[in-house]
């Protein structure tokens, strides 16, 4: 097998192989946006927006490439320890079989980069309603083995968040309302620009408090990325303010297939129901900007405990199994 060899850094490119790839930057956003319009299955997977793929990037642990094979933009992880593997399936205009074979194409070379090891030779995620797309290939079940990952992609209504009508949002209602009871002058706003060491005092704050009921949401390496970047990245952060100090924040953006991904939320200790205001008060500037957005991503719950019920409070209206996706052993 050819050396593996790394070179062109000055000029963003990585070859790995017989391949060269292009390091993801923030000045891809209008490339990957193109891409992702034109993707014919369902492109809502969490972890495949824009914004956390280049956030990803920033980690020590890995880099995330790109290259356009047959006319589809495919996103790579290269890991310190030289494993290559696709990060999400590939964007771009194809049907079941024409991904199917840009998938597996890509999945050979990654296979011989990785010195023939199936165990590492992998789409690192999918998700439910990607896998029913792909699943459409005749040759599917003779070219891939899949492993099911813990957790479910929950989905949000939009409208039915902002509103919190009825009986089945009476919980989130009740606690949001007693927060604004129970904290008179608080104000909700769009983040600025010199609210930066606010928030990463507020990033701080939640890892030591309310963050460690949560210790497997591992945004503490993009956390800061995306804060300092959320103009390029296209993203949305609200702060909730009390007295002049910011107590929480939550984060997110439209995504090029009209649908919403909600990224970040973090907030002060000891306060019940400034989560849930939080959210709430996303869903409805996400209402106001664009009352055509129908769905919200929130991400993986990761399994049963905590982050679950929290999530289920909000009624997500699709859940979706993720999967990780093997070449099958000849």
């Amino acid at each position: 097998q050819e050396m593996r060899s790394l070179s062109g850094s000055l000029l963003n490119t990585v070859r790995i192989g017989q391949w060269e790839f292009h390091r993801i930057g923030l000045m891809d956003l209008p490339l990957y946006t193109d891409y992702i319009k034109a993707t014919a299955y369902p492109a809502n997977l969490w972890s495949a927006s824009f914004a956390y793929l280049w956030a990803a990037s920033r980690s020590r642990l890995r880099q995330i490439l790109w290259r356009i094979v047959d006319g589809l933009l495919v996103t790579f992880g290269y890991s310190y320890k030289k494993t290559l593997y696709l990060f999400c399936l590939p964007f771009g205009a194809a049907g079941p079989r024409e991904l199917a074979e840009v998938v597996l194409k890509c999945l050979h070379y990654c296979y011989e980069q990785n010195d023939w090891d199936y165990r590492r030779t992998l789409v690192r995620m999918i998700n439910g309603s990607q896998l029913e797309f792909l699943q459409r290939y005749s040759g599917f079940d003779q070219a891939f083995r899949l492993a099911t990952l813990q957790g479910i992609e929950r989905h949000l209504a939009v409208a039915k968040v902002a509103a919190l009508a009825g009986k089945e949002f009476a919980t989130v209602r009740n606690k949001a309302n007693k927060f604004r009871r129970e904290n008179p002058g608080v104000v909700v706003r769009r983040a600025q620009q010199d609210d930066y060491d606010a928030l990463v005092e507020l990033g701080r704050d939640w890892d030591s408090t309310a963050g460690r009921k949560y210790r497997r949401i591992f945004d503490r390496t993009y956390y800061r990325e995306m804060i300092s970047h959320s103009e390029e990245l296209d993203q949305i952060i609200l702060v909730v303010e009390k007295s002049g100090q910011i107590i929480g924040m939550v984060s997110g953006g439209i995504l090029p297939t009209g649908q919403a991904w909600g990224g970040l939320l973090k907030y002060a200790g000891g306060m019940p129901g400034l989560s849930e205001t939080l959210a709430v008060a996303f869903a409805r500037e996400l209402n106001r900007i664009n009352p055509g957005v129908a769905l919200l991503n929130i991400g993986s719950d990761l399994g049963p405990g905590g982050l679950r019920e929290y999530k289920l409070k909000f009624r997500p209206v699709l859940n979706l199994k993720r999967y990780q996706m093997y070449l099958k052993k000849r």
